[in-house]
């Protein structure tokens, strides 16, 4: 996996350099109020969405997946797929020589619900007062945890499946996904004094892209 891609940027570069002093906007993000100010016609954009697949545990060379803490109980790699710590120590970015326009991400929680949060860094720096950040919250399923599977549980628990997140974002050229669970508030799991196991496993994403006719 590679381990050189840097997670995506939350900040546009022209102020974190400074160029943008505290306050201001570029031209890009003041586009809305210069179209309305000079009745500006707008053209609307046409594109072919190419979809790509990548599964667990994301061995391309596109892809760098940092797992943060590895320590019981802690982020690893299983047979489910890439199981991350809690943000923001956990998270998988990649990149895409096309601009990237939504991503789902599919995986399991280990303590459902679940949560996935999406920071992109776009093409074009447009989106001052917000920025490229989404989260997607209450997703249902679980991955059954270790020792109920050992007393015979299997996958036709109620609680056990797949969760999905879609994103649909600005063209992006980088993604960063950043992925966790509640702590359980019931009956702690068998053999266990507290279930502190917020984790989310990563099972497979799918990225679409702006394709050409």
């Amino acid at each position: 996996m590679n381990s050189k891609i840097e997670r995506a940027r939350l900040r546009n570069p022209l102020r974190e350099s400074g160029e943008i002093k505290p306050g201001e906007f570029s031209d890009l993000e003041l586009e809305v109020t210069r179209i309305v100010e000079n009745n500006e016609s707008q053209q609307r954009t046409e594109f072919v969405p190419v979809t790509y697949e990548y599964y667990a545990p994301f061995n391309y060379a596109n892809f760098c997946v940092e797992l943060g803490h590895t320590e019981p109980p802690g982020a690893e790699f299983n047979m489910d797929g890439v199981e991350l710590d809690i943000p923001p120590y956990g998270a998988i970015t990649f990149v895409e020589e096309e601009p990237i326009v939504a991503v789902e991400v599919i995986g399991s929680a280990c303590i459902p619900p679940g949560y996935v949060i999406l920071v992109g860094e776009p093409v074009e720096w447009k989106f001052p007062r917000s920025g490229v950040k989404m989260k997607v919250e209450n997703l249902w399923g679980t991955h059954i945890y270790g020792m109920i599977w050992e007393k015979g549980i299997d996958e036709g628990w109620r609680e056990a499946g797949l969760s999905s997140a879609r994103f649909s974002v600005p063209d992006c050229s980088k993604i960063t996904i950043m992925a966790g669970s509640q702590h359980h508030v019931g009956q702690p799991y068998p053999e266990m004094d507290l279930n502190m196991d917020a984790h989310y496993c990563v099972r497979m994403v799918r990225v679409t892209v702006r394709g050409q006719r």
